[in-house]
């Protein structure tokens, strides 16, 4: 004999005055008859919440300073002033080529830090942790 679990409340919403009365039975298909147990999560997906917390902040760190030191020390616009056309020509042509290197230094440091090294190993750890088919 089976005894069923009692009745669990689920609550809708803090603001909101009522919860959801599940009650007996659980019909989970028509040949089969069972229970639906809500579980807290176990310990490696609470982990792995928190893993993605941590790498979700490591992103965000790098991108931002990342950022704040491209736009603090860019190459300063060249004053043209006193230049011919050829001069002034090769001066914006020698910024546009410093601007291209300082960019594209700060681009490879942030697919070293993050796209290289942290969203694979989050990918990988997140998906075994939350894709494995639970028995």
């Amino acid at each position: 004999m089976t005894t069923n679990p009692p009745v669990k409340n689920v609550v809708v919403s803090e603001t909101k005055a009522g919860a959801i009365a599940i009650e007996p039975p659980y019909v989970v298909s028509e040949k089969k008859a069972g229970t639906i147990d809500i579980v807290p999560p176990t310990f490696l997906e609470w982990w792995g919440v928190v893993f993605v917390s941590c790498a979700g902040g490591w992103i965000l760190l790098i991108g931002s300073g990342l950022l704040i030191h491209f736009l603090r020390n860019q190459p300063a616009i060249p004053s043209l002033v006193g230049l011919s056309a050829e001069q002034a020509k090769d001066a914006l042509s020698l910024h546009k080529q410093l601007f291209d290197q300082w960019r594209d230094s700060l681009t490879y440091i942030f697919d070293l830090l993050v796209t290289k090294t942290a969203l694979p190993l989050v990918t990988l750890l997140l998906g075994y942790l939350f894709g494995k088919g639970k028995s």
